[in-house]
């Protein structure tokens, strides 16, 4: 609940609006093993919502998510990295809403 809330002090936020799903997925492993490894435990990750598009022959307007958030959803649990996170959770709206991520990474007892 604090994670969610926000109320566990961030230790780095990363950014991953303007990247490439590729170079966003380097990104992100690279980010979660210097955290672990510098005992940083709760990183937020800002995805992006994604873009709203108009359906020419209609008015309705649809929420298509982004490659990067549909994907990060997927790199959770990654090989490399899923037994360094304790947690994932959505962000509040204050911190990225649905564009925003918050992971809490298990302490490094090495």
């Amino acid at each position: 609940k604090k994670l969610k809330r926000g109320k566990i002090q961030i230790d780095k936020k990363i950014d991953f609006h303007g990247r490439s799903t590729d170079k966003a997925k380097k990104i992100f492993i690279k980010t979660i093993n210097s955290c672990f490894y510098s005992n940083k435990r709760c990183i937020l990750f800002v995805t992006g919502k994604g873009m709203k598009k108009t359906n020419h022959h209609s008015t309705e307007i649809k929420l298509f998510y982004g490659k990067i958030r549909e994907n990060f959803q997927r790199w959770v649990f990654e090989k490399e990295v899923a037994h360094k996170i304790l947690k994932v959770a959505p962000a509040d709206f204050s911190y990225g809403g649905d564009g925003a991520f918050f992971v809490y990474l298990r302490k490094n007892k090495h």
